[in-house]
């Protein structure tokens, strides 16, 4: 019998758990003015954090189309033209920043692989971090 009443207890701890949880606000995306074309303008960070890099230094642009329906496309141009390099949704949220140790608003890519990042900046600029050590944060305008 004290088997089967911490197995009853068990259970009970476990759906008052997830009773508990409830789901984060996601505001809609042009609600908070992300929609849109974004241009890579320069990218900053790595191992010491002086690792730069630029249009101009890379010799390639890159463009993210953030659109109304969660959708996004990703462009590169190189010397040998233009070409979609990736697709697929993004959301907005928040997460633990590895920056401040406290929350903050996420920008979230699903295409070929999942990307997090920490937004820092949103309006005629849109900076973005790596929500890891030694990544790199990104500034895009629009």
């Amino acid at each position: 019998m004290p088997y089967c009443s911490l197995r009853r207890a068990f259970a009970i701890v476990v759906l008052m758990g997830a009773a508990s949880c409830q789901r984060a606000d996601v505001a809609p995306a042009a609600d908070l003015g992300i929609v849109g074309e974004w241009h890579w303008v320069s990218s900053r960070g790595g191992l010491t954090g002086k690792q730069a890099y630029t249009p101009a230094s890379t010799g390639s642009t890159d463009t993210w189309l953030l659109r109304a329906d969660s959708t996004y496309q990703r462009r590169t141009t190189q010397p040998s033209g233009t070409q979609t390099t990736e697709t697929g949704t993004f959301s907005l949220g928040s997460i633990k920043s590895v920056y401040s140790g406290q929350p903050a608003r996420a920008l979230v890519l699903r295409g070929k692989q999942s990307q997090t990042f920490v937004i820092q900046e949103l309006g005629s600029r849109l900076v973005v971090a790596d929500n890891y050590y030694d990544g790199f944060g990104h500034t895009y305008e629009r």
